[in-house]
């Protein structure tokens, strides 16, 4: 008897893993089955975006900024805040539209860059430039000549190129307090600067104009050797082909500099400068402005009425599998920041992730004039009013 109680505890409990095991199998393959039709069918995608997971908001849900943006000479967006310069007054507005600080300051054409905690302006044309942290003033001073191009890293260490000069142009590199660290003089107008995030690179883009055919040379400078001399302070540099057009540099994992031209991406480093991939006459739009990789928008097919883009993400390590993400529509601009991206479509916007994945979909009812996004915010630019939402 006893012995029958024992066998058949066995045998029952033997039953009730099998029942586990078949919950959960049946489980698993349930969630594999619709992974792949999210990822493979946008309807069913679409539908699981909107209803299930609520990722879609639409212009009357949105936070909203009651102004008249023509008046304002700025709207940016950085880390968890919306930046609006107007009548000499620039007010920073957090994601429920809330403003939450103001700085009073004097600007004629202001430019912008910004990393992290930091946001530094300055004074197109002029000489001002100022360095902010968390919406509130480090430092601000005017400088000789005048104001081209700027640009900050994540630790608050700030370049700026000026013109106006006895040289075609300086680049100024200044620390975290304000302390100038050196300048650089270059023969050349400059076409863009970067600083890498551990502040031991500067990166600067410049255009030589003098002859028939405009060529684009891209320096990369120890910041260490340039405190002690700024013309023997270069460690790789490269040269490209005439008419070839440089749309943007940028820093990524430290010590990488990804450069845009119109027909590939370089990658600069101190050891190397390589082409690492080679962009198609089919591509709309590319982008650089990321934590690691670069994305493009490429036009699939076309017809009389209908054309179909396909936004690819790609890894700055060429073995790394491109992701695609399918757009429907006509696109209008595409903007990235750091592991966000942003595809302006006309009436709506949608926000990628860096995984090729929908994180959220606008919908307006108008046209939206212009996107600005941080890795925290995105904010829908219209005449009268700036909508704004969480990523």
């Amino acid at each position: 008897m006893k012995k029958y109680s024992l066998d058949k505890f066995k045998e029952n409990r033997k039953n009730k893993e099998m029942k586990k095991l078949t919950i959960i199998t049946t489980i698993a393959i349930s969630v594999l089955i619709l992974l792949a039709l999210y990822m493979a069918n946008s309807s069913f995608r679409s539908f699981i975006d909107t209803y299930i997971l609520r990722k879609e908001i639409s212009e009357e849900n949105a936070n909203s900024i009651i102004i008249d943006t023509e008046k304002a000479s700025l709207i940016y967006a950085y880390d968890k805040n919306l930046v609006v310069y107007s009548d000499g007054n620039l007010n920073f507005y957090d994601v429920t539209a809330k403003q939450v600080a103001n700085i009073e300051i004097t600007l004629s054409r202001p430019i912008t860059d910004s990393e992290k905690k930091y946001l530094v302006l300055g004074d197109y044309g002029s000489q001002k430039i100022c360095l902010l942290k968390d919406n509130e003033l480090v430092w601000q001073k005017d400088v000789d000549g005048k104001v081209s191009k700027i640009s900050v890293n994540r630790e608050g260490y700030v370049a700026v190129s000026v013109t106006g000069t006895t040289y075609e142009s300086i680049v100024m590199v200044y620390n975290p307090k304000g302390d100038l660290q050196f300048s650089k003089y270059i023969s050349q107008y400059v076409l863009g600067i970067d600083i890498s995030e551990d502040h031991k690179y500067l990166a600067i883009a410049e255009m030589d104009n003098t002859k028939i055919s405009p060529t684009t040379k891209i320096e990369l400078v120890s910041m260490e050797l340039a405190t002690s001399n700024s013309e023997k302070a270069t460690v790789n540099s490269y040269q490209a082909s005439t008419n070839e057009y440089l749309s943007g540099i940028k820093f990524q994992n430290k010590k990488n500099l990804i450069c845009c031209f119109d027909s590939y991406i370089l990658k600069l480093n101190e050891k190397e400068n390589k082409k690492i991939y080679e962009l198609s006459e089919n591509t709309a739009y590319t982008d650089i402005n990321m934590l690691s990789g670069f994305i493009h928008v490429d036009k699939e097919t076309s017809s009389v009425f209908k054309s179909d883009y396909r936004l690819k993400i790609n890894s700055n390590d060429e073995k790394a599998k491109e992701k695609v993400y399918i757009i429907e529509g006509n696109i209008k601009d595409i903007k990235s920041k750091d592991e966000k991206i942003a595809l302006h479509l006309g009436t709506k916007v949608e926000f990628v992730g860096k995984n090729g994945w929908l994180d959220k979909k606008y919908k307006s009812s108008q046209e939206i004039k212009d996107v600005v996004l941080s890795n925290e915010i995105g904010a829908m630019i219209y005449k009268n009013k700036i909508d704004i939402i969480e990523l």
